[in-house]
């Protein structure tokens, strides 16, 4: 936890550098976390050179420890062959564990495997029972899968009612998803599962292109070009077209 304090700022000036070295010191005491946290850091360069195959060797270390989001990362390893050959497979089997001992995040990425069929044979109905459980754990990536799903009538039956409530749920969770809540503005803009409302379409796009999603960015440069929810202003579409 001395750790986390210097990674974050909390109560002491922010020092990645110190950070490291509490969390490796953790870790060499057999803390799970720390050693998960140090796979972290060397996954993304955190007060430490960034080195995958590092970060991989402690991930494994804490799924060994029983540890659920390290076996998560695990998975997302082998699924995305950080540190270690990609192995879809393994993938699978990791994110299945982390979903097995409680993990949001891993049980959205079993979901993810059976929607795709990504080192398991495609099964949109496992996909969705998977979604719906992280979606319970308050997973904004699978409340928005759920949405999708409802909207498209995958693996369950077309509502699209419920898909707009999804969407909006995600959206409204702690920093937001963005898929969740372009979708939301999408809902709004074409009436889809709620009344059309071109002025709530534009505060969504406008919050996910705030996000930093290009999808955002485009449809609010289309409103401010067509003089959708807001007055027409052609120098503001052209700025949000250009970013």
């Amino acid at each position: 936890m001395v750790g986390w304090c210097y990674h974050y700022g909390i109560g002491v000036e922010k020092d990645e550098n110190k950070a490291f070295i509490y969390y490796q010191k953790s870790a060499e005491m057999g803390d799970a976390h720390g050693t998960y946290m140090v796979g972290f850091c060397y996954r993304y360069g955190i007060g430490v050179e960034k080195y995958e195959n590092k970060a991989f060797i402690y991930y494994q270390k804490s799924a060994e420890m029983g540890n659920a989001i390290g076996t998560c990362m695990v998975g997302d390893c082998y699924r995305q062959g950080i540190g270690v050959e990609k192995d879809e497979n393994k993938a699978f089997i990791y994110y299945q564990k982390s979903a097995e001992m409680g993990d949001a995040t891993g049980t959205n990425w079993a979901g993810y495997c059976y929607h795709h069929g990504i080192g398991v044979e495609k099964e949109e109905n496992k996909a969705f029972i998977y979604y719906q459980k992280s979606a319970e754990m308050g997973n904004a990536s699978g409340i928005n899968s759920i949405g999708y799903f409802y909207g498209n009538g995958i693996g369950v039956e077309k509502d699209e009612q419920k898909s707009f409530i999804y969407y909006q749920k995600s959206a409204e969770i702690e920093m937001g998803q963005v898929e969740g809540t372009y979708s939301v503005g999408i809902c709004y803009r074409h009436g889809i599962g709620v009344e059309k409302d071109d002025n709530k379409a534009l505060i969504y796009y406008k919050k996910s292109a705030e996000m930093g999603d290009v999808r955002g960015m485009s449809s609010v440069a289309e409103c401010y070009r067509n003089g959708i929810g807001v007055t027409r202003d052609l120098d503001k579409a052209m700025h949000w077209f250009q970013r």
